[in-house]
């Protein structure tokens, strides 16, 4: 009985992508219900910032696990959102992340490792903050909060740390 149980329960893949809220709007962050619907939560702006937990995107949002951490708080504080049967959404525009580790060669024209990789400088990476565009198995499309390049990173490289670099 157990065993048919669990054969008929469905199977929901996750990103295991994260990334933090990077709202350069001056408003608080909305999430929706659905894909530029209702908003059902606002974020203000805090000291340490959001992170979230990327589950599927759809035409530049990104529907978001219902639990959101909170950054820079003495204890593991959290928001746990609830409510909505469609899930909760966020548009790209707020959602950022950087590289961890070694920047050089990170970003790809494809998601392969044996794909040619973009020419940025370092330096340049560690200024720009990258937004998640889609994500293709274990790669995500990144493009450059200045809009500038376009690309493909393995989603283990992602950086969700909005306080600090990760090693």
């Amino acid at each position: 009985m157990a065993l048919m149980m669990v054969m008929t329960m469905p199977v929901f893949a996750q990103t295991q992508a994260r990334a933090y809220i990077l709202d350069e709007s001056g408003s608080p962050t909305n999430i929706r219900k659905a894909p530029n619907g209702t908003v059902v939560k606002t974020l203000p702006d805090i000291d340490g910032g959001y992170v979230v937990q990327l589950l599927e995107s759809k035409n530049n949002w990104w529907k978001i696990d219902p639990l959101i951490e909170i950054y820079g708080s003495d204890d593991d504080a959290h928001i746990l959102l609830n409510g909505s049967k469609n899930g909760y959404w966020v548009h790209n525009s707020v959602l950022a992340f950087g590289i961890a580790g070694e920047q050089k060669n990170v970003i790809r024209e494809k998601p392969s490792a044996k794909a040619k990789p973009l020419k940025l400088n370092t330096s340049y990476l560690l200024e720009v903050a990258l937004r998640p565009l889609e994500i293709k198995g274990s790669w995500i499309k990144v493009i450059t909060t200045d809009k500038k390049y376009t690309g493909w990173m393995p989603i283990s490289k992602i950086c969700d740390n909005p306080l600090t670099t990760c090693p």
